[in-house]
């Protein structure tokens, strides 16, 4: 049989299960009723008990790691959700959600079309998720010989505006994020060690060239050492943005649509050799 045909049977030999499984969520069936849940546990921990005894954060985190976390992990989680729950008007997802809000889009979809563009590769979602692969990789490396290895191969003199040198660390405009800066040293007040010690030796290693901490790699990092994977880190660095995108959304419905500016032709720039789909095509 040729390799063609054993994959042609391979597709027909599969076999589908028969119902959705889970190892996180257990629904415990009514004695009455086995389409009604009678008690559902998370880990298998009663969420009723959950509800009376832990917080939101302990639950979030027993969510995507299966376990109850420590005070200290509680405490670094909590800190960043505060420092990201607001990304502001200036990124590009905050944004995206005000001009549909202003132009009366559907009040449901206003948080929707923030996080699509939440999850980018710039100051976004799959940024965090590769700045996690990066973080993993190095981790025991020395911070300086990581970042001399990088600056061999980059190419910031082609860039304009923001450059990050590697997935979650860069400038911002042209110069230390400072606000990022800020929210580091708050979000890792007392906690060392492990992937933290990496990323805050990669950013005192990266000021002389005047880059740093980028909210990303900040986000990155603390996933990084509570344990959660790359894949849960872009999805949960959308999750603890969300309500400012939302907030800022909902609020510009109530606005005439004269209230964004309109830009002008010559503000649309369109840049043909960084179109890499037609690079594909001319191959």
């Amino acid at each position: 049989m040729t390799s063609a045909a054993e994959k042609r049977q391979q597709k027909k030999d599969f076999v589908y299960a028969d119902k959705a499984q889970t190892d996180i969520l257990l629904e415990q069936p009514s004695d009455n009723n086995p389409y009604v849940a009678q008690a559902t546990y998370i880990h298998g921990y009663d969420v009723l008990e959950l509800m009376a005894k832990k917080s939101f954060v302990d639950t979030l985190l027993l969510l995507f790691t299966g376990e109850l976390p420590s005070a200290d992990k509680v405490k670094l989680l909590e800190q960043l959700m505060v420092g990201l729950i607001n990304p502001g008007p200036r990124h590009p997802a905050v944004k995206a959600a005000m001009v549909a809000g202003v132009s009366k889009a559907n009040v449901e979809h206003l948080l929707p079309v923030g996080l699509s563009v939440l999850g980018g590769k710039s100051n976004g979602g799959k940024e965090v998720e590769q700045a996690m692969v990066f973080l993993q990789e190095n981790k025991d490396k020395p911070a300086k010989e990581v970042v001399r290895e990088l600056l061999k191969t980059s190419k910031q003199e082609a860039v304009q505006g923001e450059f990050h040198l590697l997935p979650g660390f860069g400038n911002s405009y042209g110069t230390i994020d400072e606000f990022a800066t800020s929210l580091a040293t708050q979000v890792f007040n007392g906690a060392q060690g492990g992937f933290i010690a990496f990323a805050q030796a990669m950013n005192e290693t990266l000021k002389v060239h005047d880059m740093g901490w980028l909210k990303t790699g900040i986000a990155a990092t603390v996933f990084c050492q509570l344990g959660i994977s790359p894949r849960q880190g872009c999805g949960l660095f959308q999750l603890l943005c969300a309500p400012g995108i939302l907030a800022h959304g909902v609020e510009q419905t109530h606005k005439p649509i004269t209230a964004i500016p309109m830009l002008s032709d010559e503000q649309h720039i369109y840049a043909p050799e960084l179109d890499t789909n037609k690079v594909k095509v001319d191959e």
